[in-house]
């Protein structure tokens, strides 16, 4: 009695370590992308902001992403509405920037010299603008702000002081007009933001403001 016992074919032999070999490529393929991946996440974590900013510029590029045309129709479409709002009120602005559309109202409309309560005429404009503030979303920032010259009253004692209480008295006007309190923040920047030259009166009466900021 034989038995004939059959050879290994050499064909699957090829076959399977072929498909061992594809497996492992596939592997180490995987493992590659996987080591790229945290590498990027590391170094993103440990770069400054304005790094970050580059980085993040230069993906937008190679990707080509671009904003989104309904986001931008609205900043141009709110900006004009608040240019027209504004045209009566020379000295005021309203400008994009990368924080969102910052209006810039001259303290004369607002309010009289050292003090921190509105005016009679603070109404023509704060009313307005409210009335366009209230068709829209978001979050609103008012931000107080005045020269360098030293204040003298005995109510108020800092510049700081005065921007702060500022900021709060257009907030609450805001609040009256029918804003939601929580789209509203107000902060206070004294003299230590200016926009123009302290040394000039024509620099001090540009740096005497108050920004309300449509924040995107």
């Amino acid at each position: 009695m034989s038995f004939d016992l059959e050879k290994p074919n050499k064909n699957n032999t090829e076959d399977e370590r072929e498909n061992t070999d594809r497996w492992l490529i596939s592997y180490s393929d995987f493992l590659t992308l996987l080591f790229t991946f945290f590498v990027a996440l590391y170094a993103l974590s440990t770069i400054d902001q304005k790094k970050a900013e580059s980085f993040s510029e230069s993906l937008n590029k190679v990707f080509k992403v671009i904003e989104s045309p309904i986001k931008k129709d609205y900043d141009e479409e709110l900006m004009k509405e608040i240019e027209v709002t504004l045209r009566e009120f020379q000295g005021a602005t309203v400008k994009a920037q990368k924080r969102g559309l910052v209006i810039t109202l001259p303290d004369i409309f607002l309010f009289n010299s050292g003090s921190a309560e509105l005016n009679k005429d603070a109404n023509k404009v704060l009313d307005k603008l409210a009335e366009t503030l209230r068709k829209m979303g978001g979050k609103i920032s008012i931000e107080g702000h005045t020269d360098n010259v030293p204040i003298q009253s005995e109510k108020i004692k800092s510049n700081w002081e005065l921007s702060t209480l500022r900021a709060l008295s257009v907030l609450q006007y805001l609040i009256d007009s029918g804003i939601a309190p929580d789209r509203l923040s107000a902060t206070g920047y004294g003299e230590y933001q200016p926009i123009a030259d302290n040394d000039t009166e024509e620099g001090r009466a540009k740096n005497r403001r108050v920004e309300i900021v449509i924040i995107k």
